[in-house]
């Protein structure tokens, strides 16, 4: 089965529970020393304060915060000389409903917040004061979750102390206060960190498989891979009990991309919900499982999702049809079967054209969605968004994993909103062109797949955070938590931070990145964690700008900072004069590499050092020096640097830089500073092919045209 042109969608899959699912647990064999088990706890139900050298005892069932993650002691009030010890203690459990936020009141200068409670008094009465001054009162602070939760509830499930004066850091996954807890003048800062996960009780987790499929023959071009289920629901298709007056939560929204053996990518866009599970259909050892011999009322529900794959990363629109597909099922009764829904989509619904080049698909006469013609652009397809990396990270994380991409680290990039794993990590594989990603690439990688995080080469992997209530992070890996915004490696990396780039280049990517963030920040709303039905980050205003030229605006200033960072590399091609053998094509007779790094400054070495040693800079200049599926992106890449720096000191005396007409939103995008655009459209490229690729092409090289030679 086949068709003939481009399809919108290729696939339509439900996935879930099977009647040959297995246990996750039975799946799963991690035998590497990376993957240490760490077992789920009960969730932090409350909280005290006990002054320890006035004699006062940790309540019953609680447990003292003693020291800090590196062993110092963990005394609120370290920094008073007269003033008693005070520690942080903690309970756990799953009689009431959990604490859902921990904060620091300054009494002097603040309010406390609607729906927040304040620790006034130890449990033997005294004043919880932590300051232990009357006029400058600090209090911890705590909101509880409502009785009637959601089954998806954030709840704190974790509470350290740490001292940044010491060399301490939030641990991995915590998120810490912003308030100082010591507020005299003696002694080191000391701040409260907590950590926040799922709450959930009584689930059983199987491997998640497929339910039914449309079409139900297989392409001929594009099988459906059998891992698809897998990524539709990549912490299992589980079974779980909810106590009495649980509230449903909003569906889940969540991408992911498929990359074939010849890099060819493939777009997931999935929506995962809950629906009732009959409990006559559940065995002995699942009832014992789930908790129900103790639980008098309990509700069960299955975890199912909906997907649709493409060669497209149309997520604004899968995200509608999906949304649209989803309230159909649980509302009706319909004039239409579901199933008509999904053939006329799939089959009837024209791919945009030059022609067409934006189709309006009306689903009902309250739902529809717009379909835009991909933008024809030498600039490698993309399923990323640059504003979401940017807001999550801000400027300074956001160029420390550029620092990790371009000297190809490894990289696990979590959280737990999945829609944002596959926006991040496309962003962060599209910002270090013309270089490619080399090595293993998985934007959001399901639980059954985890043992890719023990390979000993480079990748880049997004996981659901709630990966790490499971299993500890692996030691060598460089974790970066879009929730919490916090970038955790081990100490021989903590010096591989954006400071070892290039300081010029460096200084105007983080000043326009800062500028762009801050319009970001001021026009936007963070989302909620179940966020589905929210506002799109596309139909909102950014200071009279769209999110699509803020899009631009924030890649374009990495392709400029790229740009800097490899001016005048063509210099040091060396020219081919051999034919294509081991020796011929190996980089290093391809490429001055000492010549390049001599004509950077000494205080840049460091940097180039690692970026020259990676897989991808020695294929970049494979590409540069044979004739490649990438000549096109190359011959952008060279006017770019060409319109940057068109004399030999254009990099001291800028450039000047023409403006072009935005081939993606057809309109001009250009800030105070001239700079070039990111819409040259591929065929102006065309116009320049024979300058900048070419060929000199003897017999020879002509019988083994993968190494066919662009310099003479």
């Amino acid at each position: 089965m086949d068709s003939r042109g481009p399809r919108v969608a290729d696939y339509f899959v439900v996935a879930g529970l099977t009647d040959t699912s297995k246990p996750l647990d039975e799946e799963i064999r991690f035998d590497d020393a990376c993957h240490q088990t760490a077992r789920p706890r009960p969730p932090i139900t409350d909280v005290a304060v006990v002054m320890r050298s006035l004699g006062e005892e940790v309540p019953a069932g609680y447990t003292c915060v003693e020291t800090t993650p590196s062993g110092l002691s963990a005394d609120l009030n370290g920094g008073s000389l007269m003033g008693p010890q005070i520690y942080l203690c903690y309970k756990r459990g799953r009689d009431k409903p959990p604490l859902s936020d921990l904060g620091v009141l300054y009494e002097w200068k603040e309010r406390l917040k609607p729906g927040c409670d304040i620790i006034q008094t130890t449990p033997a009465g005294r004043p919880a004061n932590i300051s232990g001054s009357s006029s400058q009162r600090i209090y911890i602070t705590y909101r509880r979750a409502p009785s009637c939760p959601s089954h998806a509830l954030l709840a704190v499930t974790d509470i350290c102390v740490i001292i940044p004066g010491k060399g301490e850091a939030p641990p991995h996954t915590f998120c810490r206060v912003e308030r100082n807890l010591n507020s005299s003048m003696w002694g080191s800062s000391i701040y409260l960190c907590y950590k926040k996960s799922v709450a959930k009780t009584n689930t059983i987790a199987y491997k998640a498989g497929l339910i039914c499929r449309y079409p139900e023959q297989d392409y001929e071009s594009f099988p459906l891979p059998e891992s698809v289920p897998l990524f539709c629901l990549p912490m299992g298709a589980t079974i779980e009990c909810w106590p009495p007056h649980t509230k449903y939560s909003l569906p889940v929204f969540s991408t992911f991309v498929l990359t074939g053996a010849s890099g060819e990518k493939v777009y997931g866009a999935a929506i995962q919900f809950y629906e009732p599970h009959p409990q006559e259909c559940l065995t002995e050892k699942q009832r014992h499982l789930l908790g129900l011999e103790d639980m008098e009322r309990g509700t069960i529900h299955s975890h199912k999702c909906i997907c649709l794959l493409s060669h497209w990363p149309f997520f604004d629109a899968f995200r509608k049809f999906l949304t649209f597909l989803y309230r159909y099922s649980i509302s009706g009764p319909h004039a239409l079967p579901i199933e008509k829904h999904v053939s006329h989509f799939m089959h009837r619904v024209p791919f945009p054209s030059s022609q067409r080049p934006r189709i309006l698909v009306q689903l009902s006469p309250h739902d529809s969605l717009m379909l835009s013609q991909p933008v024809s652009s030498p600039l490698p397809l993309s399923g990323g968004r640059f504003s979401t990396l940017l807001q999550n990270l801000g400027p300074e994380n956001a160029i420390t994993l550029l620092v990790f991409a371009v000297t190809e680290h490894k990289i696990l990039v979590h959280s737990l909103r999945p829609a944002a794993l596959t926006s991040v990590t496309e962003a962060l594989v599209s910002m270090i062109f013309p270089f490619h990603w080399p090595c293993p690439y998985i934007p959001l990688c399901p639980l059954a797949l985890a043992d890719v995080l023990s390979a000993p080469c480079p990748f880049i992997v997004g996981v659901d955070s709630r990966y790490f209530d499971l299993y500890d992070p692996p030691p060598d890996v460089s974790c970066v938590d879009l929730d919490t915004n916090t970038i955790s490696h081990n100490e021989d990396k903590k010096a591989l931070t954006w400071k070892i780039l290039p300081k010029k280049a460096c200084k105007n990517l983080m000043n326009t990145l800062s500028d762009l963030h801050q319009q970001l920040t001021d026009g936007h709303q963070r989302p909620r964690e179940d966020g589905l039905m929210e506002l799109s980050m596309s139909e909102q205003d950014f200071g009279g700008k769209s999110l699509q030229t803020l899009e631009l605006e924030i890649q374009e200033a990495f392709l400029r900072f790229m740009a800097a960072v490899l001016r005048g590399y063509r210099s040091f091609l060396r020219p081919i004069t051999q034919a294509p053998s081991e020796k011929a094509t190996d980089a290093s007779s391809l490429f001055d590499l000492q010549g390049f790094l001599r004509s950077r400054d000494r205080s840049q070495q460091k940097f180039y050092s690692l970026m020259t040693k990676t897989q991808m800079f020695i294929r970049f200049i494979e590409e540069c020096s044979f004739v490649s599926d990438k000549d096109a992106s190359l011959a952008f890449f060279d006017d770019c640097v060409e319109k940057l720096y068109s004399t030999e000191n254009g990099a001291d005396k800028g450039g000047k830089v023409s403006r072009h007409r935005c081939a993606v939103s057809l309109c001009p995008v250009t800030t105070g500073h001239q700079r070039c655009s990111l819409a040259v459209q591929i065929v102006q490229v065309a116009d320049r092919m024979p300058r900048a690729l070419s060929r000199n092409i003897c017999s020879e090289h002509s019988r083994t045209p993968q190494y066919v030679s662009k310099r003479g």
